[in-house]
């Protein structure tokens, strides 16, 4: 006798399942994301325009103008300059650039997770002062050491800071200029690539031991062991920004100042924190947030991290005493003051501007000296205006010898279509021009009436 066997099948569910929309771009995932070496958006825009095949400036263009992010030719004005912030240089900060660029690039992508590739999670205590890099900043070691491992080349949010000047974990000075070519890096260029030069298209992984670092930075460089503990606690504070921590109220950061001008005294404390006693009265009182190196010095006063003290973990009623030791005394933290104007220098090269073959714009001569172009109408207007006449006069006779050039052009493609038996037309001659079109076609047409006009006068009378 035969017994069948029921054979039981799990049940389908045949319900359609909810699909996410799809995103406009790839939904690229920072590098080092919920690590104090996480990735700085600037970083994160220039791996994923190489990931579409594309230029930063291409996907800036078509893709986050739509979207109110960047601005027109923003990647024009990327200077190289500790005191001339590029516009670029914004967009790790904590302004309303950094928003609007995680927002946007958040809709591109389908993530809500970039703003913690900037400080965006500390807003509300940093002022913008000496916070982000005017320059590009990089640990060659850190970069040999991902290309020998074959891991992506990001550039980290800890590298963008102001303050950091050495790595962490290798304890290695950050370069600021390309080791071939000398040259500074933007933050992000128009046509870069993470890891390679701006300039020469070289690779940065590489130390050549040569790097003038003071040109480049605001503040000054201080002793290995003390920037090694900067950097050690900006990567732990960028790291504690990811669990959004409770941020240092006014009223305890007032308790601390207070408690430091009483065991130092005000103008012994603002000379430990290298401020004026004026900037400290203003802390006292609540009115004004203390820059990033002054928060260094208050956590390494009090004997405490930088994360715990702008987590407001740090009670000024159970310090008693402050630790001096290990820090920089003496050393202000105001920006460098700029170069002492020689006037009697710059007047010489003025003068020289003035007999220069072919001559500059004002604009043009106040970049290759290094002047503001402010500074220099305000004490040489006169050879101001010189220069400036000089150069539109210049620019006026190229333009109309490059017409002229052009409209004899016109004339030879035209007297060539009559000798090949073409039939004359303005569009038939423009389009042969080394440049098609390039001339305005009611210019080209009266030219043309004048070549048909010529042909007509040199045709010999027919044979009767």
């Amino acid at each position: 006798m035969h017994t069948e066997r029921i054979v039981m099948y799990d049940a389908w569910d045949m319900e359609t399942p909810e699909v996410p929309p799809h995103s406009r771009l790839f939904n690229l995932r920072p590098l080092g994301f919920g690590t104090g070496l996480v990735e700085s958006l600037t970083s994160y825009f220039s791996r994923l325009a190489e990931a579409h095949s594309v230029s930063p400036g291409a996907l800036e263009k078509h893709e986050m103008l739509k979207l109110g992010a960047g601005q027109r030719n923003m990647f024009s004005c990327c200077r190289v300059n500790a005191r001339l912030r590029a516009f670029t240089s914004g967009i790790n900060g904590i302004g309303s650039l950094a928003a609007k660029f995680a927002s946007a690039l958040g809709q591109l992508t389908a993530r809500t997770d970039l703003q913690y590739l900037t400080m965006l999670p500390w807003k509300a205590l940093f002022p913008t002062t000496m916070l982000m890099r005017g320059v590009a900043a990089w640990c060659p070691v850190c970069l040999s050491s991902w290309e020998q491992a074959g891991k992506p080349i990001y550039v980290p949010l800890l590298w963008t800071l102001e303050v950091v000047k050495f790595c962490p974990y290798h304890r290695h000075p950050l370069r600021l200029t390309c080791p071939h070519c000398g040259l500074a890096q933007p933050l992000i260029g128009q046509c870069s690539r993470v890891g390679f030069c701006t300039r020469c298209r070289r690779w940065l992984g590489v130390d050549s031991g040569k790097d003038d670092a003071r040109r480049y930075s605001v503040v000054h460089q201080e002793t290995p062991e003390w920037e090694v503990w900067v950097a050690t606690q900006l990567t732990e504070l960028i790291e504690a920004g990811f669990h959004n921590p409770p941020l240092l109220t006014t009223e305890h950061l007032t308790r601390l100042v207070r408690l430091g001008t009483e065991l130092e005294g005000l103008s012994g404390f603002a000379r430990i924190l290298g401020v004026s006693t004026t900037a400290l009265t203003q802390w006292r009182l609540g009115a004004k947030h203390p820059v990033l190196p002054v928060y260094l010095r208050l956590a390494r006063v009090f004997q405490v991290t930088l994360t715990d003290l702008l987590s407001g973990k740090v009670s000024a009623e159970q310090r008693q005493a402050l630790d001096l030791g290990g820090i920089p005394f003496w050393r202000t933290l105001h920006a460098r003051r700029r170069p002492h104007f020689d006037n009697l220098k710059a007047s010489e090269q003025i003068e020289q501007a003035l007999s220069e073959l072919p001559p500059r714009s004002l604009r043009g001569f106040a970049m290759r000296t290094g002047y503001h172009a402010a500074t220099l109408r305000k004490h040489f207007p006169n050879q101001c205006m010189a220069i400036q006449e000089r150069f539109r006069e210049a620019q006026a006779a190229s333009t109309k010898q490059r017409h002229a050039q052009k409209v004899v052009e016109f004339r030879q493609i035209a007297q060539q279509l009559h000798e090949e038996s073409i039939h004359l037309c303005v569009n038939a001659v423009l389009k042969r021009m080394s440049r098609p079109k390039s001339l305005e076609y009611s210019i080209a047409r009266e030219v043309l009436a004048d070549v048909q006009r010529e042909i007509l006068a040199n045709r010999k009378p027919a044979r009767k």
